[in-house]
């Protein structure tokens, strides 16, 4: 037994020291290189296996959603440009609400602003969705109401705003080159005329036509679709299930629908519209009016916030 079993190791060695040659057609087992084996062999021979490096780990992908912190807006701005074409137009454009000369954003409650009192300024859009069912001047009058509510918001806003310039200004030291009183002035009085204009566009004539244009649109399709028999056909069985002559369901019909897709279209043209009124006059109407008060009623001299002065030499 021990006779075979060194014959058979003798035969192994031998074969193990011959080598052999490939089959045709068959490829060739790679040995894996020595500094794979390495390691084995010094454990083997009782030495100390060096640690071998860390395996690399796959680099994980920072998703940051609504978050802009710590990031350079002109890069935040280059990354939505090269998503799409819409991303780098609404990237230059300024959906932003006016600060005021200090700088300071509004904190506190408004009533005309935060409470039931600003539905005020869409009775107009309520007079235009309803204008089939209110008596003759009901839609005049709901304007009147509309631009009353933008009246005495444009009046509250100036007041309010030329007092607290007013608090501010008087308490901090200014040059006696600036004409302090009508530095406090210019300040309420372009935060009235914003007021009035911003609302006046946002409040009344762009929501007002809008959902005008949606009633009429609504009437025209319904007329149209009126004129096939078919749909008569349908709104006369529709009558008669509901006990009602064909005049009298008819006439509510085409009172209700567009009277219904008007009130729809109010809370999906509301936001829209007022950041488009934003955008519009923060390139048009607010540097200009901040131009003046920084250059022509002294806010550069007093060291006004809003005023960039290195940038409007």
């Amino acid at each position: 037994m021990q006779h075979a079993t060194t014959s058979a190791a003798v035969t192994g060695r031998t074969a193990a020291a011959t080598p052999r040659r490939p089959l045709p057609g068959r490829q060739r087992r790679r040995l894996p290189p020595p500094a794979a084996v390495q390691p084995e062999r010094q454990q083997q021979e009782g030495g100390q296996v060096p640690d071998a490096p860390p395996a690399p780990r796959p680099k994980g992908v920072k998703v940051e959603l609504f978050e802009t912190k710590g990031m350079d807006q002109s890069a935040a701005g280059a990354g939505a440009a090269g998503d799409n074409l819409v991303g780098a137009l609404l990237s230059t454009i300024d959906f932003s609400e006016p600060m005021s000369f200090d700088g300071e954003e509004k904190t506190e409650y408004d009533p005309l602003r935060d409470g039931p009192l600003r539905y005020l300024g869409y009775a107009n859009e309520l007079g235009e969705a309803f204008a089939a069912w209110l008596f003759p001047g009901g839609v005049p009058l709901s304007y009147a109401i509309a631009i009353g509510y933008v009246c005495f918001d444009t009046y509250d806003k100036w007041g309010k705003t030329e007092e607290d310039a007013r608090r501010k200004l008087t308490s901090r030291p200014i040059p006696d080159s600036v004409d302090l009183e009508r530095l406090i002035k210019t300040i309420g009085f372009e935060r009235g005329i914003d007021t009035l204009v911003w609302q006046l566009i946002a409040s009344v004539a762009t929501p007002g036509y809008t959902i005008h244009t949606v009633v009429a649109a609504a009437n025209w399709a319904l007329a149209k679709a009126e004129e096939s028999s078919q749909v008569l056909a349908g709104l006369y069985a529709t009558a008669a299930a509901l006990g009602l002559s064909n005049e009298a369901f008819l006439t509510t019909f085409n009172k209700s629908v567009p009277t219904a897709l008007g009130l729809l279209a109010i809370p999906f043209i509301v936001h829209p519209i007022d950041a488009g009124v934003h955008a519009v006059l923060n390139a048009t109407l607010r540097p200009a009016m901040r131009r003046y008060i920084c250059q022509e009623a002294g806010g550069c001299e007093a060291g006004l916030v809003i005023c960039d002065c290195e940038a409007q030499r």
